[in-house]
């Protein structure tokens, strides 16, 4: 019978007398991943850690030792797990096999300091001696998974945050100077195993690229001991679901989940790499299909946390067993106090809806019986959050007896209780407001150059509450797409392409006042305009810029419903629908677009410059069932009288609350399963007339 084996190496304990600093993610680390491997039940665990319960010195003669020993004991079929947590650098290349002089380096805890005129660092670890012990196992037809959770190479990055560190030594602090040609991409730290013709199979995931640096992070603020190899630790929380998936899965998932918001921004800044050849085998040998996430109950706490995307209020299934069917299901829970690896959870009904603002009602006891929580619906945040005002030309806060501030204070004050919207005022949000011209402003940007862009309103322009309502009607649709985008086609990439065409127009032809006829202006705009390459997220548009939206599907299979979902600088919500069938051609996705940075209106022109998004939706079209047509169901700007499609909006209210439900069993949206849907973001800003023309070169 095949046997497994997992060498564990962290080392957090450095001599900081010759400039190594401590680390302190490393033994978490460890523990984390013992606590994957014991789950299995099926691995032998060598543990070479500082600091671990059970671990042995992680010096540099114990970690070779232990790989010397998984090298001898090991037999066809095997399989072997490697993962290193600690200090990476480089060093002189001894044999000459590396393009940039360079050998890329592991620190163990007993590294030294190099001796004066020398390259090499006692003690150290080197590439070729990690890859000659992989390609001993792999002859043998063992296959490896190498795990390495450092820096491998050099960068100027630095983490920018009390809640960051990184895992990068500057070589200089040891003693090594390095050659200005190391700037050069640096070789995998197991190069030497990479023979495709070798009975073994091997795959490495390396937690950075050679320009970034390898980060830890503080989990939770809260807890001083929650440090934690920022890839290992989601590497772990994947793991740890038991889901059946491949290498390729999880893989792109990790990529995903270094993404995440909650993550310090300056952490995310580094990408991981893999290679090898059982990146499309499934991971340890199970199934290839996702299952569902599901953690371990011990009493009243499951055994995952915020390390694992949790927080409070998140509801869970309870069943009995790791198999269970997905209708065995022993009852319902929601997860308070959540920390960094557990959280304690109350039995709630099964109609509890998830809310950050609210908790369900408590039962009584769980199921004595539970042993494994499965995710029902992480808690949907309702609340709407916007900036209190500030002075746009000082940038400090109005004082709350400011008119214009009152006038918010109670316009939020009557929305809230008329129209049950739950805005709140706090620094920090997505909305800002602020005063200029007699006006309050409002938007994710307030300026581009000298001039407010925005969501305007003066005394007189109608009642507050309901401009405020509108605003919260965009955001909770931005929030519900924005929650998918970019996530679910990482592990099913979407069937459907998109492209956004440019026409950039012709500044020179611009006007530089608002003229009194913009059709013809801008027809003389386009007359000479220019196409974009590579339209992408961020871009800057300016009047009469011209943009064509296409989508094309490249998977064969069912139609695909595709909704276009546009919501600009006036927080007006619209949509247009297309259904894609086939690959043969792109089609249009609604009507193409020609950017108005000064509106006619009734009252005479409107400027409606500012930050825009749009949203690509794409769900696969069901037999005998209505298409997800958004039209006419989400528009909160429509013309008073103009129809509207009620009749789909509880429909398409449904849909969009349940993307709130994007981790659960994938399939919690009625009759559209969570792994059929894929959303695609753009974000740009509209520029003001004057800022357009000074960025161009016009005034």
């Amino acid at each position: 019978m095949a046997a497994s084996y997992a060498v564990l190496v962290g080392v957090s304990d450095y001599d900081e007398r010759i400039g190594l600093s401590d680390l302190r993610g490393p033994a978490n680390d460890v523990r984390l991943l013992r606590d994957v491997f014991e789950t299995r039940g099926d691995f032998d665990i060598r543990i070479l850690a500082d600091g671990v319960d059970g671990g042995i010195d992680p010096s540099r003669e114990n970690i070779l030792a232990a790989l010397d020993d998984v090298v001898e004991r090991s037999e066809p079929g095997d399989f072997v797990y490697l993962h290193f947590s600690g200090h990476g650098t480089q060093q002189g290349d001894l044999n000459g096999d590396e393009s940039d002089g360079m050998d890329e380096v592991f620190l163990p805890r007993d590294t030294a300091r190099a001796e004066p005129g020398t390259t090499v660092i006692p003690n150290a670890i080197v590439d070729e001696e990690f890859g000659e012990r992989v390609l001993a196992m792999r002859t043998k037809g063992v296959d490896v998974w190498f795990v390495l959770d450092s820096c491998h190479s050099g960068s100027g990055l630095r983490a920018g945050s009390p809640r960051i560190a990184t895992r990068f030594v500057d070589p200089a602090a040891l003693g090594v100077s390095l050659p200005a040609a190391t700037t050069a991409v640096a070789s995998p730290l197991i190069d030497a195993a990479g023979d495709e013709n070798l009975p073994g199979k091997y795959l490495a995931f390396y937690a950075a690229q050679s320009s970034e640096v390898a980060r830890e992070i503080q989990i939770d603020e809260a807890d001083p001991d929650s440090w934690y190899g920022l890839f290992s630790s989601r590497l772990a929380a994947r793991l740890q679901t038991g889901a059946n998936q491949s290498y390729r899965q999880l893989f792109q998932a990790l990529l995903g989940d270094l993404d995440d918001s909650a993550i310090p921004g300056a952490a995310r800044l580094q990408t991981p790499l893999w290679e090898g050849n059982l990146i499309d085998a499934p991971v340890f040998g199970g199934g290839d299909v996702i299952g569902v996430r599901q953690f371990a109950v011990d009493g009243a706490r499951i055994r995952a946390g915020k390390l694992q995307g949790l927080r409070d209020n998140t509801v869970v299934a309870l069943v009995a067993d790791a198999a269970a069917a997905a209708d065995d299901i022993l009852g319902y829970a929601q997860l308070r106090q959540t920390g960094a690896q557990s959280a304690t959870f109350v039995a709630v009904n099964g109609s509890c809806v998830a809310s950050v603002a609210k908790a369900c009602d408590e039962l009584g006891p769980t199921p004595a019986n539970a042993r494994f929580a499965r995710i029902v619906a992480q808690p949907l945040d309702d609340r709407i959050r916007i900036a209190p005002p500030q002075d746009l030309e000082t940038g400090e806060v109005l004082p709350a007896d400011h008119p214009l501030y009152a006038a918010l204070t109670t316009a939020v004050a009557t929305s809230n209780a008329d129209q049950a919207t739950n805005i709140v005022l706090e620094p920090d949000s997505s909305v800002l407001s602020a005063v200029m011209d007699d006006a309050l402003w409002f938007g994710a940007r307030l300026a581009i150059g000298d001039s407010p862009v925005g969501l305007a309103w003066r005394p007189g322009d109608g009642p507050l509450d309901q401009l405020l309502l509108r605003i919260v009607k965009a955001e909770q649709v931005a929030e519900m797409l924005g929650s998918v985008a970019g996530t679910q086609s990482v592990l099913f990439p979407s069937p459907v392409e998109f492209e956004v065409k440019q026409l950039a127009s012709d500044a020179s032809q611009l006007n530089q006042n608002t003229p009194t006829d913009l059709v013809a202006e801008c027809m003389a705009a386009l007359g000479s305009a220019a196409p974009v390459p590579d339209f992408g997220t961020g871009a800057q548009l300016k009047q009469c810029d011209y943009l064509v939206f296409e989508a094309r599907g490249v998977v064969q299979g069912p139609a695909r419903d595709v909704n276009r979902v546009y919501i600009d600088s006036q927080f007006c919500v619209s949509a247009e629908y297309q259904r894609i069938e086939g690959i043969a051609r792109p089609a249009l996705i609604g009507e193409p677009m020609t950017v108005c940075s000064d509106c006619p209106e009734a009252s005479g022109f409107v400027q409606k410059a500012g930050a825009e998004r749009m949203f690509f939706v794409v769900t696969e079209a069901e037999d005998n069932r209505e298409a997800l047509n958004l039209e006419g169901a989400i528009d909160n700007c429509a013309t008073p009288g103009t129809p509207t499609r009620s009749g789909a909006a509880q429909s398409v209210s449904g849909f969009l609350s349940g993307l709130s439900e994007r981790d659960a069993t994938r399939g919690g949206m009625g009759n559209i399963g969570i792994s059929k849907i894929w959303v695609e973001q753009y974000n740009w800003d509209v520029l003001p007339r004057s800022a357009a023309l000074a960025n161009f070169g016009q005034n």
